[in-house]
């Protein structure tokens, strides 16, 4: 829909499926699209060269058109794991996600702002489908999961296991903010899963970005056309119900294109 929405105004939009936010920085940062999806931590990282972007380096020429909707990093155990907290992950055989995905790295950051490594758990580089279904097998203890609300593999684990939502705390997540930025401190609500009260984890939002070389017309348009378009993109998508304008420059990973920023000072919203 919203690839619809922006070939309209004559950009060339990457609608493609991918989970390969790096990969999308990229394709932006060379200014072979006009548009393009992205997390945005991957997108932070891709923006200053680090993490999964060491090897090509620095992607400058990206720029962020508008924060839209969540995703949570979920760390699943089954209660009978006895995993209760991060520290509790010691020894055990934990899915982090694919290498060098989002996922896995958020997983090593988090690690990191517990004090611990990759030494101190039997990490499996497994995707989420993959890491639900070594618990089921009983295989993996525990799996690392980013994704919007609720995930489908952890309410199919329900359905055989009683499921742990791993508690992130969040003044651990207010000191992450200082190296990742694109981190906010959030809640898994308690009726998503069932539980018994709601658990404190890390929020990261998809962006929608472009690069520096898009006219400040078409950037201002582009912006536009998203928060004029909610309503049919609402009834598209669920996560798009999670798309505010208030919350439109929050945690942005990269510098806000010009022509994006006169659209939101225009609708009183500033960074």
């Amino acid at each position: 829909t919203l690839a619809n929405i922006f070939q309209d105004l004559g950009a060339n939009a990457n609608s493609q499926s991918t989970a390969a936010s790096t990969a999308n920085a990229t394709t932006l940062n060379q200014g072979n699209a006009e548009i393009g999806f992205s997390m945005g931590d991957a997108a932070q990282d891709a923006y200053e060269g680090v993490a999964s972007a060491t090897e090509i380096g620095a992607q400058e020429n990206i720029r962020t058109l508008a924060s839209l909707y969540p995703n949570y990093l979920q760390i699943v155990a089954t209660e009978s794991s006895g995993i209760k907290t991060v520290e509790d992950l010691a020894g055990k055989r934990v899915a982090v996600g694919a290498p060098a995905s989002g996922t896995e790295i958020s997983a090593q950051r988090v690690l990191e702002a517990y004090g611990m490594t990759y030494d101190d758990i039997n990490a499996d580089f497994l995707s989420f489908s993959e890491g639900v279904e070594g618990i089921q097998n009983g295989n993996i203890d525990a799996v690392v999961i980013s994704s919007g609300l609720p995930n489908a593999g952890v309410l199919e684990l329900q359905t055989t296991q009683d499921v742990v939502i791993v508690e992130i705390a969040e003044d651990i997540i207010l000191g992450m903010q200082e190296d990742y930025p694109s981190f906010f401190p959030t809640t898994v609500p308690k009726d998503i899963y069932d539980m018994e009260e709601d658990v404190s984890t890390i929020g990261v939002n998809n962006v929608l970005l472009t690069h520096s070389e898009v006219s400040d017309d078409m950037a201002y348009a582009m912006a536009k056309a998203i928060f004029d378009n909610l309503d049919q993109l609402q009834n598209t998508h669920n996560a798009a119900n999670d798309i505010t304008l208030e919350n439109a420059l929050q945690n942005l990973p990269a510098p806000l294109h010009p022509g994006a920023a006169k659209y939101f000072e225009e609708q009183g919203i500033t960074e």
